[in-house]
């Protein structure tokens, strides 16, 4: 008598999908690991961040402080994306983390200046070039390709876990209470801790497949053109790569201008917009729970192009929230901003909240839907290539916007930028639309 396959758990916002992978050891000590690397990670981006506005308050600084962490990916994304393929990725992401506790260290020393700050926070860049397509390249490994979609949401749910317990608490509470040293011993500890973690996750322990090859700058240039080339074969992946690139391009202007903007649209202290900002958790958290959902009735593709959509959107309303603040004001028919205890500034703020958590709804299911296409249609063999790549598109692309934004605000302020940059992200959008439908498609995606 054969037994009835137990009934799958009902697929309600991806709930009962999380539950079933916290069932999973690999995956849960997988998922702690990042918690803890990442909300290290966090709070050591705020903490850089303030350490810097407290030295110069302008925007080219900001800019500076996030060129530090990008051009890196220039230099190295060919060797750091074949390295993931090459080398045991478990050794990579320990050899990252280990880095990363000898950087907080040094931080200690270099940050009362300037250019301390920045050779800091380059050494970050360096080794994040490493350690994120590691992290791309092995969930593959962990889970089933028919989990990909609920492991990529419930390890963005962790990411975002890790920004309000990094940037929301641990580092503007120790940065307001103590001289940041203490901050930076935590980070330390956490670092090391997931360090420790990986040593004890069976997936990691893998060896190598290339044992043997040649080990040569030509043979990493062909390897990352092998990937690049199978990459571009693949219409679907090309478009999800472009669209992922493209909102990296974006975050990275919005977090380059977010100082000024506090500034000069909000009236506030730069380091308080983290703040005004924390509201959009609760957009983040519900593209991470409805992103399955999206995802079966109008496939990833089509998913992840509309989430896009609804991204530029809200970049472009960013820019115009003054505006939408005066119509706040005339429209509240109660006169809670107009006549009553709140006046223009908190209308901003409310505007800011709102357009904030449509931008972070779309962001998430962009990131989530993107990742998991690339997860599917890449063989494993190739994707820490592939992520490297679109790290290296990302940072590339990124480092022109990046400067001229900056120095476009402090010429003449941060919304002509942000509507700018939601125009041109529409417009990049159409671009790789229009290119990914002109290649030949593979036959078959293939992940082995």
């Amino acid at each position: 008598m054969t037994t009835p396959a137990p009934a799958r758990r009902g697929n309600r916002f991806l709930l009962a999908q999380w539950l079933d992978l916290l069932e999973d050891d690999a995956f849960k000590r997988y998922w702690v690991m990042r918690l803890a690397s990442h909300g290290a990670t966090n709070a050591l981006g705020y903490a850089l961040l303030v350490l810097t506005i407290r030295h110069s308050a302008s925007a080219m600084a900001t800019g500076g402080l996030l060129l530090t962490l990008i051009v890196p990916s220039a230099l190295m994304g060919a060797l750091s994306g074949v390295a993931v393929d090459r080398l045991p990725r478990g050794l990579i992401l320990f050899t990252a983390n280990v880095v990363r506790a000898v950087l907080c260290f040094l931080l200690i020393g270099a940050k009362d200046s300037l250019p301390g700050l920045y050779l800091v926070s380059l050494g970050f860049g360096i080794v994040t070039q490493f350690a994120v397509p590691a992290e791309g390249a092995v969930i593959p490994h962990i889970v089933k390709s028919r989990r990909l979609v609920a492991a990529n949401s419930f390890i963005n749910l962790g990411t975002l876990a890790s920004q309000v317990l990094g940037a929301l608490v641990l580092a503007p509470l120790l940065l307001k209470t103590t001289n940041g040293d203490p901050l930076l011993f935590i980070l330390m500890g956490l670092f090391v801790f997931s360090a420790l973690m990986i040593t004890i996750i069976p997936q990691f322990q893998f060896s190598s497949p290339a044992d043997g090859r040649e080990v040569s700058m030509r043979a990493v240039r062909r390897e990352f053109a092998e990937g690049w080339l199978r990459l571009g074969r693949d219409p679907t992946a090309f478009l999800a790569l472009i669209l992922l690139v493209v909102t990296s391009v974006s975050t990275l202007i919005v977090a380059t201008l977010l100082p000024k903007f506090a500034t000069q649209v909000l009236q506030l202290a730069p380091e308080n917009i983290v703040f005004v900002l924390a509201p959009v958790g609760i957009g983040v958290f519900l593209g991470l729970r409805s992103v399955e959902f999206l995802s079966d009735r109008l496939n990833k593709l089509m998913t992840i192009s509309v989430a896009f959509l609804f991204m530029a959107v809200a970049l472009i309303a960013m820019g115009l929230v003054p505006g939408s603040a005066r119509i706040v004001e005339s429209s509240d028919p109660l006169g809670v901003f107009s006549a009553g205890p709140l006046n223009n500034q908190s209308a901003r703020i409310f505007a800011t909240v709102v357009y904030a958590n449509v931008y972070g709804f779309a962001l998430t299911v962009v990131m989530t839907m993107g990742r998991v296409l690339l997860n599917e249609r890449i063989p494993l063999t190739m994707q820490g290539r592939i992520f490297a790549a679109q790290a290296v598109l990302s940072n590339l692309a990124a480092i022109a916007p990046v400067v001229l934004a900056g120095l476009v605000a402090d010429a003449v302020g941060v919304e002509p930028v942000l509507i700018c940059a939601g125009v041109g992200a529409l417009l990049a959008a159409a671009w790789s639309q229009a290119r990914s439908s002109r290649v030949v498609p593979l036959a078959a995606p293939s992940r082995g």
